[in-house]
Protein backbone atom coordinates (compact mmCIF):
# COMPACT_ATOMS: atom_id res chain seq x y z
CA UNK A 1 0.00 0.00 0.00
CA UNK A 2 2.91 2.37 0.64
CA UNK A 3 6.09 3.22 -1.26
CA UNK A 4 9.45 3.34 0.52
CA UNK A 5 9.26 7.09 1.16
CA UNK A 6 5.81 6.78 2.75
CA UNK A 7 6.83 3.76 4.82
CA UNK A 8 9.96 5.55 6.05
CA UNK A 9 7.81 8.56 6.96
CA UNK A 10 5.54 6.39 9.09
CA UNK A 11 8.48 4.66 10.76
CA UNK A 12 10.04 8.01 11.64
CA UNK A 13 6.95 9.87 12.83
CA UNK A 14 4.07 7.58 13.84
CA UNK A 15 3.66 6.72 17.55
CA UNK A 16 3.04 3.01 17.93
CA UNK A 17 1.55 3.30 21.41
CA UNK A 18 -1.04 5.67 22.84
CA UNK A 19 1.28 6.77 25.65
CA UNK A 20 4.32 7.12 23.33
CA UNK A 21 6.23 4.43 25.24
CA UNK A 22 8.87 4.01 22.54
CA UNK A 23 12.51 2.96 22.47
CA UNK A 24 13.14 6.12 20.47
CA UNK A 25 10.96 9.23 20.36
CA UNK A 26 9.31 9.67 16.92
CA UNK A 27 10.21 12.82 15.03
CA UNK A 28 7.93 15.81 15.37
CA UNK A 29 6.91 17.81 12.29
CA UNK A 30 9.78 20.31 12.54
CA UNK A 31 12.36 17.54 13.02
CA UNK A 32 10.92 15.62 10.09
CA UNK A 33 11.07 18.69 7.84
CA UNK A 34 14.72 19.26 8.72
CA UNK A 35 15.58 15.61 8.08
CA UNK A 36 13.77 15.63 4.74
CA UNK A 37 15.76 18.69 3.66
CA UNK A 38 19.01 16.96 4.66
CA UNK A 39 18.08 13.81 2.76
CA UNK A 40 17.20 15.69 -0.42
CA UNK A 41 20.57 17.47 -0.40
CA UNK A 42 22.50 14.25 0.34
CA UNK A 43 23.59 11.36 -1.85
CA UNK A 44 20.54 9.43 -0.62
CA UNK A 45 18.15 11.96 -2.26
CA UNK A 46 15.06 9.99 -1.16
CA UNK A 47 13.84 9.28 2.35
CA UNK A 48 13.17 5.63 1.51
CA UNK A 49 16.86 5.11 0.78
CA UNK A 50 17.57 5.40 4.51
CA UNK A 51 15.78 2.11 5.17
CA UNK A 52 18.91 0.18 4.19
CA UNK A 53 21.57 2.36 5.84
CA UNK A 54 23.37 1.51 9.09
CA UNK A 55 24.22 3.95 11.88
CA UNK A 56 27.62 4.95 10.54
CA UNK A 57 26.11 5.41 7.10
CA UNK A 58 23.44 7.70 8.49
CA UNK A 59 26.13 9.76 10.21
CA UNK A 60 28.06 10.17 6.95
CA UNK A 61 25.06 10.74 4.68
CA UNK A 62 23.25 13.22 6.88
CA UNK A 63 26.08 14.84 8.79
CA UNK A 64 24.55 13.99 12.17
CA UNK A 65 26.10 12.81 15.40
CA UNK A 66 26.07 9.25 16.68
CA UNK A 67 23.20 9.85 19.10
CA UNK A 68 20.92 11.29 16.43
CA UNK A 69 21.93 8.56 13.96
CA UNK A 70 21.10 5.89 16.55
CA UNK A 71 17.67 7.46 17.09
CA UNK A 72 16.94 7.50 13.34
CA UNK A 73 18.21 3.94 12.92
CA UNK A 74 16.02 2.71 15.79
CA UNK A 75 12.93 4.38 14.35
CA UNK A 76 13.61 3.10 10.83
CA UNK A 77 13.82 -0.46 12.12
CA UNK A 78 10.36 -0.60 13.68
CA UNK A 79 9.01 -2.26 10.54
CA UNK A 80 7.57 -5.37 12.17
CA UNK A 81 5.87 -3.40 14.94
CA UNK A 82 4.51 -0.86 12.45
CA UNK A 83 3.11 -3.58 10.18
CA UNK A 84 1.22 -5.15 13.07
CA UNK A 85 -0.04 -1.70 14.13
CA UNK A 86 -1.24 -0.91 10.60
CA UNK A 87 -3.16 -4.19 10.42
CA UNK A 88 -4.77 -3.45 13.77
CA UNK A 89 -5.78 0.06 12.70
CA UNK A 90 -7.25 -1.19 9.40
CA UNK A 91 -9.36 -3.76 11.20
CA UNK A 92 -10.92 -0.86 13.12
CA UNK A 93 -11.46 1.28 10.03
CA UNK A 94 -8.43 3.57 10.44
CA UNK A 95 -5.55 3.95 8.01
CA UNK A 96 -2.54 6.25 7.76
CA UNK A 97 -2.05 8.85 5.04
CA UNK A 98 1.46 10.27 4.55
CA UNK A 99 2.68 13.33 2.70
CA UNK A 100 3.96 11.00 -0.05
CA UNK A 101 0.50 9.57 -0.76
CA UNK A 102 -1.90 10.84 -3.41
CA UNK A 103 -4.63 10.89 -0.75
CA UNK A 104 -2.78 13.44 1.39
CA UNK A 105 -4.96 16.59 1.68
CA UNK A 106 -3.37 19.33 -0.46
CA UNK A 107 -4.93 21.92 1.86
CA UNK A 108 -2.26 21.26 4.47
CA UNK A 109 0.68 21.78 2.14
CA UNK A 110 -0.87 24.90 0.64
CA UNK A 111 -1.75 26.47 3.99
CA UNK A 112 0.92 25.18 6.34
CA UNK A 113 3.99 24.70 4.17
CA UNK A 114 6.81 22.97 6.05
CA UNK A 115 4.59 22.81 9.15
CA UNK A 116 2.16 20.43 7.42
CA UNK A 117 1.99 17.10 9.27
CA UNK A 118 3.99 14.29 7.61
CA UNK A 119 1.36 11.65 8.46
CA UNK A 120 -2.27 11.43 9.61
CA UNK A 121 -4.62 8.82 11.00
CA UNK A 122 -7.76 8.73 8.85
CA UNK A 123 -11.20 7.10 8.74
CA UNK A 124 -14.21 7.58 6.49
CA UNK A 125 -14.79 9.06 3.05
CA UNK A 126 -11.56 10.48 1.63
CA UNK A 127 -13.29 12.44 -1.17
CA UNK A 128 -14.82 14.78 1.43
CA UNK A 129 -11.38 16.33 2.04
CA UNK A 130 -11.42 17.71 -1.51
CA UNK A 131 -14.70 19.58 -1.06
CA UNK A 132 -14.95 23.19 0.16
CA UNK A 133 -15.50 23.30 3.89
CA UNK A 134 -16.46 25.63 6.70
CA UNK A 135 -15.32 25.16 10.29
CA UNK A 136 -17.41 25.40 13.45
CA UNK A 137 -15.26 25.76 16.58
CA UNK A 138 -15.92 25.68 20.30
CA UNK A 139 -14.62 24.00 23.44
CA UNK A 140 -16.23 21.50 25.75
CA UNK A 141 -17.17 22.64 29.24
CA UNK A 142 -18.79 25.86 28.01
CA UNK A 143 -22.58 26.06 27.91
CA UNK A 144 -24.05 26.03 24.40
CA UNK A 145 -26.88 28.56 24.48
CA UNK A 146 -30.05 28.44 22.34
CA UNK A 147 -28.72 31.47 20.46
CA UNK A 148 -25.53 29.58 19.60
CA UNK A 149 -27.52 26.53 18.53
CA UNK A 150 -29.66 28.60 16.16
CA UNK A 151 -26.58 30.01 14.47
CA UNK A 152 -24.90 26.60 14.26
CA UNK A 153 -28.03 25.28 12.57
CA UNK A 154 -27.95 28.21 10.13
CA UNK A 155 -24.35 27.39 9.25
CA UNK A 156 -25.06 23.66 8.84
CA UNK A 157 -28.07 24.28 6.62
CA UNK A 158 -26.24 26.90 4.57
CA UNK A 159 -23.24 24.58 4.16
CA UNK A 160 -25.52 21.78 3.01
CA UNK A 161 -27.20 24.06 0.46
CA UNK A 162 -23.89 25.20 -1.06
CA UNK A 163 -22.08 21.86 -0.94
CA UNK A 164 -19.69 22.70 1.89
CA UNK A 165 -18.57 20.13 4.43
CA UNK A 166 -18.71 21.15 8.09
CA UNK A 167 -15.37 20.77 9.92
CA UNK A 168 -15.29 20.47 13.70
CA UNK A 169 -12.83 19.56 16.43
CA UNK A 170 -15.01 16.69 17.59
CA UNK A 171 -15.41 17.93 21.18
CA UNK A 172 -18.56 17.96 23.25
CA UNK A 173 -20.46 21.22 23.05
CA UNK A 174 -20.43 23.26 19.84
CA UNK A 175 -18.74 20.56 17.76
CA UNK A 176 -21.14 17.83 18.85
CA UNK A 177 -24.14 20.10 18.22
CA UNK A 178 -22.88 20.70 14.68
CA UNK A 179 -22.33 16.97 14.08
CA UNK A 180 -25.83 16.13 15.32
CA UNK A 181 -27.36 18.78 13.06
CA UNK A 182 -25.43 17.46 10.03
CA UNK A 183 -26.90 14.04 10.76
CA UNK A 184 -30.40 15.47 11.09
CA UNK A 185 -30.64 18.05 8.28
CA UNK A 186 -28.17 16.62 5.76
CA UNK A 187 -24.72 17.50 4.56
CA UNK A 188 -21.27 16.11 5.29
CA UNK A 189 -18.95 16.26 8.29
CA UNK A 190 -15.19 16.29 8.82
CA UNK A 191 -14.12 15.75 12.42
CA UNK A 192 -10.56 16.30 13.68
CA UNK A 193 -10.46 15.04 17.27
CA UNK A 194 -7.47 15.89 19.48
CA UNK A 195 -7.10 12.29 20.65
CA UNK A 196 -9.38 9.29 21.02
CA UNK A 197 -10.12 8.85 17.31
CA UNK A 198 -11.26 5.24 17.68
CA UNK A 199 -13.67 6.02 20.49
CA UNK A 200 -14.95 9.09 18.67
CA UNK A 201 -15.91 7.35 15.44
CA UNK A 202 -17.68 4.64 17.43
CA UNK A 203 -20.11 7.13 18.97
CA UNK A 204 -23.35 8.50 17.52
CA UNK A 205 -23.98 10.38 15.33
CA UNK A 206 -20.47 9.85 13.91
CA UNK A 207 -20.92 6.10 13.46
CA UNK A 208 -24.09 6.60 11.41
CA UNK A 209 -22.53 9.35 9.31
CA UNK A 210 -19.52 7.13 8.54
CA UNK A 211 -21.82 4.28 7.54
CA UNK A 212 -23.67 6.64 5.17
CA UNK A 213 -20.42 7.86 3.56
CA UNK A 214 -21.10 11.37 4.86
CA UNK A 215 -18.15 11.75 7.20
CA UNK A 216 -14.36 11.81 7.30
CA UNK A 217 -12.31 11.83 10.50
CA UNK A 218 -8.62 12.48 10.87
CA UNK A 219 -6.18 12.92 13.72
CA UNK A 220 -2.54 13.69 14.36
CA UNK A 221 -2.53 11.48 17.45
CA UNK A 222 -2.47 7.74 18.00
CA UNK A 223 -6.11 6.54 17.65
CA UNK A 224 -6.22 5.61 21.34
CA UNK A 225 -4.33 8.65 22.70
CA UNK A 226 -6.05 10.80 25.30
CA UNK A 227 -7.16 14.39 24.69
CA UNK A 228 -4.69 17.08 25.76
CA UNK A 229 -4.62 20.84 25.26
CA UNK A 230 -1.38 20.55 23.26
CA UNK A 231 -3.14 18.06 20.99
CA UNK A 232 -6.01 20.54 20.65
CA UNK A 233 -3.67 23.35 19.59
CA UNK A 234 -2.16 21.18 16.86
CA UNK A 235 -5.63 19.94 15.89
CA UNK A 236 -7.05 23.46 15.50
CA UNK A 237 -4.39 24.27 12.91
CA UNK A 238 -5.65 21.40 10.78
CA UNK A 239 -9.27 22.44 11.22
CA UNK A 240 -8.55 25.97 10.01
CA UNK A 241 -6.32 24.78 7.17
CA UNK A 242 -9.19 22.63 5.87
CA UNK A 243 -11.75 25.45 5.96
CA UNK A 244 -12.60 28.26 3.59
CA UNK A 245 -14.07 30.08 6.59
CA UNK A 246 -14.31 29.37 10.33
CA UNK A 247 -16.86 30.35 12.97
CA UNK A 248 -15.62 30.44 16.58
CA UNK A 249 -18.48 30.24 19.08
CA UNK A 250 -16.42 30.05 22.25
CA UNK A 251 -12.82 29.51 23.26
CA UNK A 252 -10.78 29.19 26.44
CA UNK A 253 -7.82 31.25 25.24
CA UNK A 254 -5.51 28.22 25.45
CA UNK A 255 -5.72 26.68 22.00
CA UNK A 256 -3.86 29.11 19.81
CA UNK A 257 -6.79 30.78 18.05
CA UNK A 258 -5.16 34.23 18.15
CA UNK A 259 -1.86 32.88 16.83
CA UNK A 260 -3.64 31.02 14.05
CA UNK A 261 -5.48 34.21 13.15
CA UNK A 262 -2.13 35.99 12.89
CA UNK A 263 -0.72 33.24 10.66
CA UNK A 264 -3.67 33.40 8.30
CA UNK A 265 -4.40 29.68 8.24
CA UNK A 266 -7.98 30.53 7.28
CA UNK A 267 -8.98 33.46 5.03
CA UNK A 268 -12.17 34.25 6.92
CA UNK A 269 -12.46 33.88 10.69
CA UNK A 270 -15.70 34.89 12.42
CA UNK A 271 -16.21 35.23 16.19
CA UNK A 272 -19.55 35.02 18.00
CA UNK A 273 -20.00 38.24 19.96
CA UNK A 274 -22.38 36.65 22.46
CA UNK A 275 -19.40 34.99 24.19
CA UNK A 276 -17.17 37.47 26.10
CA UNK A 277 -14.05 35.38 25.56
CA UNK A 278 -14.26 36.02 21.83
CA UNK A 279 -13.73 39.78 22.15
CA UNK A 280 -9.95 39.33 21.95
CA UNK A 281 -10.32 37.54 18.63
CA UNK A 282 -12.40 40.39 17.24
CA UNK A 283 -9.80 42.87 18.45
CA UNK A 284 -7.16 40.90 16.52
CA UNK A 285 -9.11 40.93 13.27
CA UNK A 286 -11.81 38.26 13.42
CA UNK A 287 -15.13 39.28 11.88
CA UNK A 288 -17.84 39.65 14.57
CA UNK A 289 -21.24 37.99 14.22
CA UNK A 290 -24.24 37.64 16.50
CA UNK A 291 -26.68 35.46 14.56
CA UNK A 292 -26.49 33.49 11.33
CA UNK A 293 -29.24 31.73 9.41
CA UNK A 294 -28.93 29.88 6.10
CA UNK A 295 -29.64 33.05 4.11
CA UNK A 296 -26.90 34.97 5.93
CA UNK A 297 -24.51 32.07 5.39
CA UNK A 298 -25.19 32.28 1.65
CA UNK A 299 -24.46 36.00 1.73
CA UNK A 300 -21.19 35.52 3.60
CA UNK A 301 -20.11 32.68 1.32
CA UNK A 302 -20.45 34.96 -1.70
CA UNK A 303 -17.65 37.11 -0.21
CA UNK A 304 -15.15 34.31 0.28
CA UNK A 305 -12.45 34.81 -2.28
CA UNK A 306 -10.81 32.20 -4.46
CA UNK A 307 -7.36 32.69 -2.92
CA UNK A 308 -7.57 29.23 -1.35
CA UNK A 309 -8.18 27.59 -4.74
CA UNK A 310 -5.31 29.60 -6.20
CA UNK A 311 -3.01 28.39 -3.45
CA UNK A 312 -3.91 24.79 -4.21
CA UNK A 313 -3.30 25.20 -7.94
CA UNK A 314 0.14 26.67 -7.27
CA UNK A 315 1.18 23.76 -5.06
CA UNK A 316 3.76 21.31 -6.41
CA UNK A 317 3.73 17.81 -4.93
CA UNK A 318 6.82 16.47 -3.22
Amino acid sequence: MYNDDAFATMLLTIPLSADRAEYARPLNTAEYARLLARVKSSAAERLGALLHVDISGLMMLLGVGEEEAYRLYTLLHRGVQLTYALEGFLQKGVRIITCFDDDYPPHFRARMGAAAPPALFFAGERALLDRPAVAVLGVSGVKTTPEMRQSIEGIVRGARDLGYSVVTGGELGVSRVAATLVAEVGGTLIDVPAGGLLGHIGEEPMRALLADGRMAALSLEHPEALFTVSHAIARNKLVLALARAAFVFNNDGKRGESDMLKRGLCDWLYAFTGFPGNHALVARGAQPFRAIDAEEFHRLASRWKTSFTQQLSMFDKQ
